[in-house]
């Protein structure tokens, strides 16, 4: 057994991909796949089962991750006391957000005072974030809402309240604020469930009683503000996520005001690390 190999296995557990485990040791996507291969020959296992370019851990997979995540963190923990990283100049920092809104703030004010940290951002909706983390495929997420959990440091950055977004010609475009009893004979488009968006919107309606009618269900928030934009119905986003566009109107929910919290989150053992400590640092002032 190498390191190299044991590197290369954690890369593609991370990553979910040999390729992209490849782009992130700086290898070919060849010689990765020859260190993973050779582990399993020594060793008589199978760590991954491979799919269209994807890479699924199997249950033995899953038992050495768990292993080698703890290896390599407390590694980067003993390079932070012994080197230069001591002062944050040199790292990787693997982020997961549910969106760039927030995140993208964080993310740059981070690079002005740790330019030498290697930064690599993935986006996806709240709960896969959440899961991100949990499962140590990332080192920190900027997410909203998340629920608790033991393992889990949970930090509240900002507040938002949802908003209904329609086309400048419907005739609810003039009103400030409106109830979502209103929208009952409406053209609704929703995000995906697990999204933020959704969950919160879910929980809302099944507590006034209400239901949906007509839907359309989109798989990002893009995708909605479009929709909404051509005419195809009534989209829900929070405040930050609207961006200038002068074919839509945002109106506030006056049930859903202040309903949406931006947090930071990680695994409580990540803290010990100098990168994670700041970039939660930063997010929290």
């Amino acid at each position: 057994m190498r390191h190299s190999q044991l590197r290369a296995f954690d890369a593609v557990a991370r990553e979910g991909s040999f390729s992209r485990a490849a782009l992130l040791l700086n290898l070919t996507p060849p010689a990765v796949t020859i260190q993973v291969k050779t582990l399993e020959e020594t060793y008589g296992l199978t760590l991954f089962k491979r799919s269209g370019g994807k890479a699924t851990l199997t249950a033995d997979g899953q038992d050495l991750y768990d292993k080698t995540r703890r290896f390599f963190i407390e590694e980067e923990e003993i390079r932070d006391h012994l080197s230069a990283s001591s002062a944050l100049d040199v790292g990787h920092l693997k982020i997961s957000a549910d969106g760039p809104h927030v995140a993208l703030n964080i993310i740059s004010l981070f690079r002005t005072n740790y330019p030498g940290i290697k930064l690599s951002v993935s986006l996806g909706n709240a709960e896969s974030v959440r899961e991100d983390v949990l499962a140590q495929r990332a080192d920190v997420g900027i997410t909203a809402n998340c629920r608790g959990d033991d393992r889990l440091v949970i930090d509240e950055l900002s507040v938002q309240s949802m908003v209904a977004l329609v086309h400048k010609d419907h005739p609810l475009s003039g009103e400030l604020e409106i109830g979502l009893s209103e929208l009952k004979d409406e053209q609704l488009i929703l995000r995906e469930r697990g999204s933020n968006t959704r969950r919160v919107l879910d929980k809302e309606m099944k507590q006034l009683g209400l239901g949906y009618g007509n839907v359309l269900e989109l798989g990002s928030r893009e995708a909605v503000r479009e929709a909404v934009a051509v005419g195809l119905g009534i989209g829900f986003l929070f405040e930050h996520e609207i961006l200038g566009d002068d074919r839509t109107r945002a109106i506030f929910l006056k049930e859903l005001r202040d309903s949406n919290r931006d947090m930071v989150v990680c695994l409580k053992s990540q803290l010990k690390r100098r990168a994670v400590e700041a970039f939660v640092a930063i997010a929290r002032t």
